[in-house]
């Protein structure tokens, strides 16, 4: 039994539509007004939503030809902290390894103190252009990768035809009662006069975690880590044609402004700090569509009883990174293969819960690693984000990193060892020290790799048209071979 109204339970629905047979019965409980805390999301989906979409029905294609969606290269951030930094936290394909050292220990032997311009779709986010990474592994734009801008809403729509054409029932009530004994949920009564039971009950209300409040009660929302208030508003403003291939983060005093360009629109996402909403809300030009103030943080046990929560009713990212949507993929592909065989579902929650627990942690590792810089002087939404000591593991990560361009990685991290390596350089952090093998490479051979490279990038994007034209030629092209 799935109940929420919004993506969470329209991807999970989506996700189980395959497993239907005799044994596994599915039914969507879908009154729940869940779906309007969806655009907590963020609107941008990471390279990974292309096999996770199309795994559970739905292909690029009709995310180009049915929905708002456009095309990104990851986040340009803007005048963040103190020092103003700017980068862009681009997706990327792993960088190359030189004869048995990691791109970064070339960079520092050879006095480069800048990544971003070996980086294909980073030069391609700043410039506003956009195309398909080729399949010649010897282009340079075969290293880029790319996510996507959307709205939850139409996003959301293509998962639930998916999940109706698999044969997901869908009820649409609202729950006006839950049975729940030691524990476990036994049934719930609907607005519609019907009680169901079920043997797995699934959560995607949404931050309030319908059902799993009711059996984890104070001990389990007391259990929220790094817990902060914000406060997060939702704006669309209409768009004659398509901005660039990247959502642009800009850092104020009072927290941040995402915007994200779609189809025939531009989103902005205004996140702060509470006691700063009223600076926060003067900014945008048209009246929110979307905002609420909700508490940041993560369960210690996403899965109880017979109950599991994924995204938000169990963990809610804040999204400046793109945690919150890698986040809900990583729930639904952790539980396919955990569906219980048996009316034990011991063995089965414990592992949801340590796997659960390190992705949350990680991705929190990833977001607080953002604050490790100088901080704006007086900024509420700084002093929050920075009121607790950063995590040990964290300043292991940045310590091993600036002492010898090491990557430290942990099990079950959602980020890579590329996102780390971007965000570092993009934080204004350097090595000191290099790996000696590098030495043993011809010094005027990687010179001039690094010279090719540079130029081979620059030379590529002066040939690729605006994300917009793109598109449109795109979307033109799948109309007439699809009919």
């Amino acid at each position: 039994m799935v109940c929420g109204s919004g993506l969470a339970a329209q991807q999970v629905c989506a996700a189980l539509a395959p497993y239907l047979c005799d044994s596994l019965g599915v039914t969507w409980i879908a009154g729940i007004s869940s779906a309007d805390s969806d655009f907590l999301y963020g609107n941008l989906a990471p390279p990974t939503a292309y096999d996770f979409n199309l795994s559970l029905g739905v292909s690029e294609p009709e995310l180009i030809l049915n929905s708002d969606t456009t095309f990104s290269y990851g986040t340009h951030v803007t005048n963040w902290g103190a020092l103003k930094l700017n980068w862009v936290q681009a997706f990327h394909q792993p960088l190359p390894v030189l004869e048995g050292a990691t791109f970064q220990h070339y960079l520092t032997q050879q006095g480069q103190a800048a990544l971003e311009p070996f980086l294909v779709s980073a030069v391609a986010a700043r410039r506003g252009v956009f195309a398909h990474p080729p399949e010649d592994p010897a282009h340079p734009l075969s290293r880029a990768e790319y996510g996507y801008h959307f709205d939850a809403t139409a996003y959301g729509a293509l998962f639930e035809l998916a999940a109706a054409n698999g044969g997901v029932r869908k009820v649409a009530a609202d729950v006006s009662a839950i049975d729940a004994v030691d524990g476990a949920i036994k049934a719930i009564h609907l607005s519609n006069g019907q009680t169901l039971t079920a043997d797995l009950w699934i959560d995607a209300t949404g931050p309030q975690a319908t059902l799993l409040s009711q059996i984890g009660g104070v001990r389990h929302s007391a259990d929220l880590r790094q817990k902060r208030r914000l406060c997060v508003s939702l704006t669309r403003m209409e768009a004659e044609t398509p901005g660039p291939a990247v959502t642009t983060v800009n850092g104020t005093s009072y927290g941040w402004q995402a915007k994200t360009a779609l189809r025939t629109s531009t989103l902005m996402l205004t996140t702060s700090d509470p006691d700063s909403d009223l600076e926060a809300q003067a900014v945008p030009e048209t009246a929110p569509v979307r905002s609420a103030t909700v508490d940041i943080g993560f369960r210690d046990i996403a899965w109880v009883g017979n109950c599991v929560g994924i995204g938000h009713a169990a963990c809610v990212a804040e999204p400046l990174t793109i945690a919150p949507i890698l986040l809900l993929q990583r729930d639904i592909e952790r539980l396919l293969p955990l569906l219980p065989v048996s009316d034990d579902l011991s063995v089965e929650r414990r592992e949801y819960n340590r796997q659960a627990l390190a992705d949350y942690v990680h991705a929190d590792l990833f977001m607080r690693a953002l604050f490790e810089t100088q901080p704006v002087e007086g900024s509420l939404y700084w002093r929050d984000a920075t009121r607790t000591p950063a995590d040990e593991r964290l300043a292991r990560k940045i310590e091993q990193f600036e002492s010898r361009g090491l990557h430290v990685a942990y099990d079950l991290e959602p980020f890579g060892p590329e996102d780390w390596l971007i965000l570092h350089y993009g934080m204004g952090r350097r090595p000191l020290r290099y790996d000696r093998i590098v030495d043993g490479a011809d010094n005027a051979r990687i010179r001039q790799y690094f010279e090719s490279l540079r130029s081979n990038i620059d030379s590529v994007i002066r040939s690729m048209p605006p994300h917009g034209t793109y598109l449109n030629g795109l979307t033109n092209y799948l109309r007439q071979t699809q009919g």
